[in-house]
């Protein structure tokens, strides 16, 4: 695979949550990318390259900026990232990944937990922009209603788009009243609840490493999805 790599700059930077703040760079040159895809972005630090993969949140329709969102950590990667101020120069090497919806086949859902939203925040807009028929299901898992990252994108999208749901559940606290949400962990029982025709879909899974683990042996093992009907992404190689 053939990559690109661009030299740009920060724009900038949009907290998301308690702990999630988006990057966003000038796209005005040709940054052409899958709804899904990832890139990879370099950072010098202290005298020192660094370099770490990001899905793109953005989607292919916004055009002139591109972004990507990230939970913030004690990481030297993240303390780099706090430092940036918009007008810094970064290089991001592009498009990585397989990670990729564009509204076929035509029956999709989406299992994610945490930070692994942001490609399928990017899929979603692409659809919602293109005015896709795809009928698309989310299912969204995080610890506390705090945690939710582009709700209020979602809520816009789906007012757009009748095609695309989104099912909210949280795994550390109770819901609250004002809050539409399930309790518990994304689960066999779960997905037959709300994605009854689950059979006929293509599942895309995104999340902390263990929990893809996990949902995707559900997906084979307890709801017997052949392979070719569960779909990950792994940064390793690139």
């Amino acid at each position: 695979m053939k990559f690109k790599e661009l030299e740009t700059e920060l724009t900038e930077k949009i907290p998301r949550t308690h702990n999630v703040t988006s990057f966003r760079f000038d796209g005005r040159g040709e940054v052409s990318f899958r709804p899904g895809q990832f890139f990879q972005l370099f950072l010098d630090w202290k005298g020192e390259e660094l370099d770490h993969w990001f899905s793109f949140s953005s989607s292919p329709t916004e055009k002139g900026w591109f972004e990507f969102t990230k939970k913030l950590s004690g990481s030297a990667y993240s303390d780099a990232l706090r430092a940036l101020e918009p007008g810094d120069r970064v290089r991001v090497k592009y498009p990585m990944g397989k990670f990729i919806y564009e509204g076929e086949p035509g029956r999709a859902a989406f299992l994610s937990g945490g930070i692994g939203i942001t490609p399928i925040r990017s899929i979603c807009r692409w659809l919602t922009d293109t005015g896709s028929k795809a009928d698309v299901r989310v299912l969204y898992s995080a610890r506390t209603p705090g945690d939710f990252v582009f709700l209020d994108d979602f809520r816009e999208m789906m007012e757009r788009n009748p095609n695309l749901s989104l099912v909210l559940t949280l795994t550390d606290e109770d819901p609250p009243e004002e809050l539409e949400c399930r309790a518990g962990r994304i689960c066999s029982e779960m997905v037959r609840e709300e994605i009854p025709d689950y059979r006929e879909r293509t599942f895309f899974v995104c999340g902390p490493p263990g929990m893809v683990a996990g949902m995707i042996g559900m997906l084979k093992e307890e709801l017997n999805l052949p392979p070719e009907q569960v779909i990950s992404e792994d940064f390793k190689g690139y």
